[in-house]
């Protein structure tokens, strides 16, 4: 039968990251670098979290809705079918016009010989997450051979919602009902994940590879890599096994997206190069097959402990990437596919996004359920934070956080404006597709006066590649508390040992501001560096906020690395609250707890390289 030769697979194309901010150790999810790092702990010893990790408190955030799954989903819901008469676009969705120019009349029968269906549902509180499911009718006859699920149930003490993807065909997410609020932090616990990747050294395991069912022939028909890539003929009239093999092979690889920012609204599972060309931030893994591999090094995986890459063929190949999009191709030429340039973010870069296949830590699916991994995305006025948290392999239990501000040397994140006011039309082009059966441009793609509201999606996003389960819980959405919270350090009076020039005295910390170029800030080359500010009347002070270098727009590697906060009620007699260690952050948050007049920043050690400058743009305080 058809349903036993049809089953393909899900993959992604690698994600890729630019960084601007990278924080490693032993943080509190949702806390950018506040402690010195631990030493790291051994790779299968570790201790599980602990309950104060699971702390829903986020300082400087308010929970605003959390899902535990206590309460069972919905999923009675219907399986209705697609007809694409609403496609979301013309380019790349799955009946796009993309395809038919390359692939030609062939590829219109390929895609027609088999139907889509789709199931959704609402659920949580207020309605406010949707789960949607994508899955095959190979004969076309209403019903589904193999189709996906979310169910919940009870693992170590939790309910968790399980994801499970049969077959590579077919696809099932998580996503906000509604669009996300301008600035938010998402985040989730991830429980267990088995889309591929080595189990206790081996890629078969379970009687699967690389994740997938051993049964009948598994490729990415009718959404191959492009007419033109190598490793098969490009004719899209060839059986369906003769398309690109997901299970091993040149294009063998499994994934799961643990978290990824697209800018479109209700999005469901389609083919894996539409997606290429809709995101902005993404947090992914990339499970090649050894055959992908090849004789290469397969990409890079960064060690945090020591900083230092280790080549992805001697990982597990569990990999995290984490990346933003950045501006497309947009001519890619005949027989290719249009998708984004691709900025990986590791802290063995120092914050930089680099153009490199390069992953930011490497799971440890074998210490799971008993531990956990944490993911998290966060947007702020000024760019997006991607946040993993866990045991990873070689570096041990910690937290990675990495902040790319919107544009970074005149390279953006793709339609990062949330709202039209946030953008000018500067890297607007028309996207052009000359290609073998016709040719297409698609004009405006970035205008101005445009806006793109963010939707987050968890989990397999591919109806032609991944298969696997996964299960997770306590999807939280928090909004800032801060907002209206005056800054109490604003314009207040300031002192400091030294300053670098005339232009950056002390005054320049506290005015406000971080974004006037390299001179908006207090510098200084002495010998012992410190920063005062009078509040002028004794505060309760619940939180400092630091803004350093990278948040300036100057190099990452020269955020303040070691300081210590103090308050004084006389400005005599001092009291330590924080002393972060091993800090590479754009932007520092201390929770604090005291009442003061004075506020003083010592720096012990000014940057992660020689630089001998400290670079202060900004020290505020708080009372919430």
């Amino acid at each position: 039968m058809r349903r036993t030769v049809r089953r393909a697979v899900r993959g992604t194309a690698i994600a890729a990251v630019t960084s601007g901010l990278v924080v490693t150790g032993l943080i509190a999810p949702g806390s950018p670098a506040t402690g010195a790092a631990a030493p790291p702990t051994p790779s299968t010893k570790a201790a599980a979290p602990s309950a104060a990790a699971d702390d829903p408190t986020r300082p400087g955030w308010t929970l605003q809705y959390n899902e535990n799954f206590s309460t069972a989903l919905p999923t009675s819901a219907p399986w209705v079918r697609e007809t694409y008469a609403n496609p979301f676009d013309t380019m790349m969705d799955d009946n796009g016009q993309w395809y038919r120019n390359d692939y030609g009349p062939a590829w219109t029968t390929a895609f027609n010989s088999f139907h889509t269906y789709r199931k959704e549902f609402t659920f949580g509180q207020n309605g406010w997450l949707t789960a949607s499911l994508s899955a095959r009718d190979w004969d076309r006859n209403g019903a589904i051979e193999a189709p996906p699920s979310i169910t919940t149930r009870a693992q170590n003490g939790e309910n968790v919602a399980v994801m499970n993807v049969p077959d590579h065909t077919g696809g099932a997410i998580f996503r906000p009902t509604n669009k996300l609020p301008d600035q938010y932090r998402i985040e989730y616990k991830l429980k267990t994940v088995d889309f591929g990747g080595k189990r206790d050294g081996s890629i078969d395991y379970g009687g699967r590879t690389n994740g997938y069912s051993t049964t009948g022939c598994k490729t990415q028909h009718p959404w191959g890599e492009g007419s033109r890539s190598p490793g098969w003929t490009g004719d899209a009239s060839v059986p369906y096994c003769e398309w690109q093999d997901v299970r091993a092979g040149n294009y063998g690889y499994n994934g799961f997206h643990f978290m990824t920012i697209v800018d479109f609204a209700n999005p469901a599972p389609r083919n894996n190069h539409f997606w290429h060309y809709h995101r902005k931030v993404l947090m992914d893994s990339f499970s090649q097959h050894p055959d992908r591999v090849g004789g290469g090094t397969g990409g890079r995986v960064c060690n945090a402990a020591d900083n230092t890459y280790y080549n992805y063929r001697d990982s597990s190949f569990n990999t995290v990437n984490m990346w933003i999009s950045g501006m497309p191709n947009w001519n890619p030429g005949p027989g290719g596919l249009a998708g984004n340039s691709q900025w990986f973010m590791t802290s063995c870069s120092g914050g930089v996004a680099e153009q490199q296949l390069s992953s930011a830590a490497e799971l440890q699916p074998e210490l799971m359920p008993n531990q956990y991994y944490t993911f998290a995305i966060e947007r702020d006025a000024t760019g997006y934070t991607l946040e993993a948290s866990g045991n990873f392999a070689r570096a041990g239990q910690r937290t990675l956080r990495f902040h790319r501000p919107f544009v970074v040397n005149g390279n953006p994140i793709w339609h990062y404006n949330v709202k039209a006011s946030e953008y000018d039309g500067r890297f607007n082009g028309n996207l052009v597709q000359n290609d073998t059966h016709g040719s297409t441009t698609w004009a405006n793609q970035w205008p101005a006066g445009s806006a793109y509201p963010d939707y987050f999606v968890i989990g397999d996003l591919y109806t032609n590649v991944y298969e696997g389960s996964a299960s997770l819980t306590d999807i939280r959405l928090y909004t800032p508390s801060q907002q209206g919270a005056p800054n109490l350090a604003l314009n207040k009076p300031a002192t400091a040992d030294s300053q670098c020039a005339a232009a950056e005295g002390p005054a320049k910390a506290v005015n406000g501001s971080h974004t006037g170029g390299g001179t908006d800030k207090w510098c200084s080359l002495g010998t012992n560096k410190w920063l005062r500010v009078d509040l002028q009347s004794s505060q309760a002070l619940r939180r400092f906020v630091v803004r350093h270098s990278g948040a300036g727009g100057e190099k990452p590697v020269w955020n303040t690395r070691d300081f210590d906060i103090q308050v004084s009620s006389d400005g005599t007699t001092w009291t330590t609250v924080a002393s972060p260690r091993g800090n590479t952050a754009d932007v520092t948050t201390h929770a604090v707890n005291v009442s003061a007049r004075y506020v003083r920043l010592n720096v012990l050690n000014p940057t992660s390289d020689s630089d001998r400058a400290a670079r202060i743009y900004e020290l505020e305080a708080y009372a919430s």
